[in-house]
């Protein structure tokens, strides 16, 4: 299958640089985070995503590529427009055609939100991410027009000293209808966790798509995402489902249950994180000494915490404070025209 993109001005972009990237990253795997959306997101996305990506990720290191539709002008102008807003950020857009002789799932009930093709050409963009992204980087990061981050990501959040990529989940399925992709009973759940960004190895994913065909015994994986994709379904779900079991030297399951492993979380959905961004607030008050009230100390603890399930280590003051001491090592090297926007961001936030 092919698919088509297109680059819009990326040369503005780099030019409009006022730095070049760091040797920082250099010994480290490469990350891109992603978002798929379109012009009807975009309040969400400047005032989530975008808004606290500026506080609490170095562009550097973590560039943000958003990929739009082909076909919608709306996406087009707006793209546009954010490139122009943003010029300092190492934005990348791409927008998506979709594959020839390809028709996307119709509604799925009349009373689910998830029954429109717009919500199954996100998903079915998932599965291609890897395709999206620079030659050379390692591990893709997703994120959702609605991600609100509220602390510093860093290398410590993606990957464990061994470089295997940490999946956050309970035991506890809300997607029940995974299994249905999978043909398996689900065993855990990873977005009841809402632990963002989702965090994959670009060469995985690939090999989710190939072993799903496989599975289904078809010879697109076109054919088999639309016989799986006709129930509510999580493709997060569905993609560590099968890298869990076809790579399960490059990705480790953290449950919420954990007494030996846990998993630091920096960015969850909006509607969980508002109350005028108290999280955020904690971030930038913790970190910066910025904007602080009686009530954003209480907020250490975030970090530690699964949505919808308790983790076993939430209270566990001492790994709070280790990662906040080595962000703030961590910060200390970065450039200065960058730390200082984010203690700006903090500030006018």
């Amino acid at each position: 299958m092919t698919l088509f993109f297109i680059l819009m001005n990326t040369k503005t972009i780099s030019e409009s640089l006022r730095y070049q990237p760091q040797n920082i990253a250099s010994q480290e795997l490469k990350v891109n985070l992603i978002c798929r959306t379109f012009y009807k997101d975009e309040y969400k996305l400047e005032n989530y995503l975008i808004k606290t990506y500026r506080m609490f990720v170095n562009p550097q290191i973590y560039p943000l590529t958003l990929i739009f539709d082909a076909e919608s002008s709306k996406d087009k102008d707006l793209a546009k427009r954010l490139i122009e807003k943003y010029n300092y950020l190492r934005i990348k857009v791409i927008f998506e055609v979709l594959p020839t002789n390809f028709s996307l799932p119709g509604k799925i009930s009349d009373k689910d939100r998830r029954n429109t093709p717009g919500y199954h050409k996100q998903q079915w963009s998932t599965f291609y991410f890897d395709q999206y992204v620079d030659n050379d980087v390692d591990i893709i990061g997703v994120v959702d027009v609605d991600t609100v981050f509220f602390a510093y990501l860093t290398k410590e959040v993606i990957y464990s000293s061994l470089k295997q990529i940490k999946v956050p989940a309970t035991s506890y399925y809300f997607f029940k209808n995974d299994g249905i992709a999978i043909k398996q009973k689900p065993t855990f759940d990873t977005m009841c966790t809402d632990v963002f960004p989702h965090f994959f190895f670009k060469e995985s994913i690939p090999k989710i798509r190939n072993y799903l065909q496989k599975l289904w015994g078809f010879d697109s994986f076109e054919k088999t995402f639309t016989k799986f994709a006709v129930w509510p379904y999580s493709q997060f779900n569905i993609m560590y489902f099968c890298l869990l079991k076809i790579e399960p030297k490059k990705y480790v399951l953290v449950l919420n249950s954990s007494l030996k492993d846990f998993k630091i979380s920096v960015a969850i959905h909006y509607t969980n994180a508002k109350k005028e961004y108290k999280w955020s607030n904690g971030g930038c008050c913790i970190i910066h000494s910025i904007n602080c009230t009686r009530s954003d100390e209480n907020h250490r603890l975030d970090i530690l915490r699964y949505l919808h399930c308790k983790t076993s280590w939430e209270n566990n003051k001492t790994l709070a404070d280790n990662y906040y001491r080595r962000t703030k090592h961590y910060i200390q090297k970065l450039d200065p025209i960058i730390l200082g926007r984010m203690r700006t961001e903090c500030k006018e936030f």
